[in-house]
């Protein structure tokens, strides 16, 4: 049997740094009336003479509306966040929504134009007018290359192109406790778009994905051309639910881990069989696909250089669980052109099955099994739009909201969501909690961030750092991934490094970054400098932040 290997992944940082200074933006004046561009002229207007961002948090206010016709355009690193969303709709996430301009129109307008690194923590987002006026712009923009875009716990439903547009080099985009729902598209059908993120034509470092809900996606999840590069590809303890063109549109992957993930009713619209022989949909009808990177095939141009040997690529898949409905399994039936969709590519398939040319290829305990979600799966109104696009062409809009019948604006403001992807069937993920999303489960939730992991930006919370620490990690023992979280009382660089018994550097988890005071997180997955996984055993941590020095001992075990 092959050798279970964790795959790289990120040394990824850091969700919300506790600011020092934090800017409340309202959404009312004083007559208690919208203010139209409130993040425009809090937020992106919050500079001083040298173009310098005078706060570094912006605070939205549960329950607000933020009506925009102007694209907030941010040019410095800023995060964005309100408090943890409460159990009642006056609690709900803050809603960036699309209004009507001075003409009457609804303008192209993204809710958030980037320039700098962006972090956004429970806010939600649509490009759909509160009447209904649909606009193709996209939730947020990165600008310029080299961007890192944090997103947690943020919701998005309604909206146009893609998401998050990305068409940048070097970006990093880290996506936790996420939920994307009713995502189609509301004034007139279309079979493939929207798409949560929408990238091409560069190279990417990372995508990391974990503990988000897709639910009801007419495109794809992941929109980048076949051979587009994605250095590190994360997807662990997500649910999908009828995502209509599929997970990944990926297939040279370098570095992938995709674990602990339900896929229920992905690429279900499929494709007929003369698309395929033609060339025409280059989606194959499949969940995962895969295929030899551009630069590594026969015949390609000396120009063109793969940046890693197939020998060397990685791709973990393992724990997942994927299904598709009857009524879908009967869709597919009544069209006799339509490719009936598999788990994997046969191409996929001869990777993973070839030791010797792709070690690190490995594929373990996926299974073919329905969930039994407790409610909210929605195909009757998905299949009855694929069915109407089969026989006329034409997409309508169709989605999840029981008892308000989808009436404007009512139906994509609703909190707590109706859904719940809680399920029946008997599925273990790799660290033993449920498979799919863990915002089902709010307990393995907090197991699974770790003591501490997610602290609410409250009204009376002082963010000052007062203290230099270091915790003790968590899962400890671990597999395949800990979280150690720390704080600094002083902005200086910063070094988190681990070393084995023997005193040898492993890994570097964080290298003299300067960072301002607050506190942080970074995951290790056990995996060295050289990108190998480790023995099992003990190793240390220890952090350094200019003449402070602390250390704490770990267990890793596979």
């Amino acid at each position: 049997m092959k050798k279970m290997l964790t795959l790289i992944v990120v040394l990824l940082i850091s969700t919300i740094t506790f600011a020092q200074d934090t800017l409340e933006v309202p959404y009312l004046d004083e007559s208690g009336s919208l203010i139209i561009n409130a993040l425009s002229q809090f937020v992106a207007a919050d500079t001083n003479s040298n173009g310098e961002q005078l706060h570094q948090v912006y605070k939205l206010q549960r329950g607000g509306t933020y009506m925009y016709n102007e694209s907030p355009v941010f040019t410095n690193p800023i995060h964005l966040v309100a408090d943890n969303p409460g159990a009642t709709n006056e609690l709900r996430p803050p809603l960036l929504i699309v209004t009507a301009n001075a003409e009457g129109e609804v303008p192209y307008e993204h809710c958030l134009t980037t320039y700098a690194d962006l972090t956004v923590k429970n806010i939600a987002m649509t490009t759909t007018s509160a009447d209904g006026s649909y606009s193709w712009a996209n939730a947020i923009v990165l600008g310029t290359d080299g961007l890192k875009l944090v997103l947690d716990g943020c919701s998005f439903t309604l909206l146009g192109w893609g998401m998050v547009e990305a068409y940048i080099n070097d970006g990093k985009i880290f996506v936790s406790n996420c939920t994307v729902r009713n995502a189609t598209v509301y004034d007139y059908g279309d079979e493939w778009c929207p798409f949560f993120i929408e990238a091409g034509g560069g190279t990417f470092d990372t995508l990391s994905f974990t503990n988000n809900t897709f639910f009801n996606l007419q495109g794809t999840v992941i929109n980048m051309d076949g051979s587009d590069v994605v250095r590190n590809l994360i997807f662990d303890h997500n649910t999908l639910v009828n995502v209509v063109k599929g997970f990944s549109a990926l297939n040279a992957h370098y570095n992938t881990i995709v674990t602990n993930n339900i896929f229920y009713n992905v690429q279900p619209h499929s494709v007929t069989l003369e698309q395929v022989l033609d060339g025409e949909d280059q989606s194959l009808p499949a969940v995962i696909s895969a295929d030899t990177l551009l630069g590594n095939e026969p015949g390609t141009p000396d120009s063109v250089v793969a940046l890693m040997s197939e020998h060397d690529r990685k791709f973990l898949l393992k724990n997942n669980c994927y299904a598709w409905s009857q009524n879908v399994q009967n869709y597919w039936a009544a069209f006799d052109s339509v490719v009936t969709p598999v788990w994997m590519t046969s191409v996929a398939s001869s990777m993973f099955a070839d030791d010797a040319g792709y070690p690190g290829f490995v594929e373990e305990g996926n299974v073919n099994m329905d969930p039994g979600f407790v409610s909210g799966d929605c195909t009757d109104d998905l299949v009855a739009q694929m069915t109407a696009h089969r026989e006329s062409g034409t997409f309508g809009f169709w989605g999840y909201d029981p008892g308000n019948d989808f009436t404007m604006p009512g139906y994509f403001l609703t909190y707590p969501y109706p859904e719940d992807f809680s399920y029946t069937a008997n599925l273990t993920a790799t660290d033993g909690f449920h498979v799919g999303s863990l915002q089902w489960y709010p307990g393995e939730l907090a197991q699974y961030q770790g003591p501490n992991a997610s602290v609410a930006i409250d009204e009376d919370e002082n963010y000052t750092a007062a203290d230099f620490t270091l915790e003790q990690n968590y899962p400890n023992p671990f597999n395949p991934v800990t979280t150690i979280h720390y704080m600094i009382n002083h902005t200086e660089p910063v070094k988190l490094t681990v070393y084995n018994v023997l005193g040898q550097k492993i890994r570097t988890l964080v290298d003299n970054a300067s960072l301002s005071a607050g506190r942080y997180s970074v995951q290790w997955h056990g995996i060295n400098d050289a990108g190998q996984i480790v023995a099992n055993g003990i190793y240390f941590y220890q952090l350094q932040a200019g003449s402070q020095v602390s250390m704490k001992k770990m267990m890793f075990l596979k």
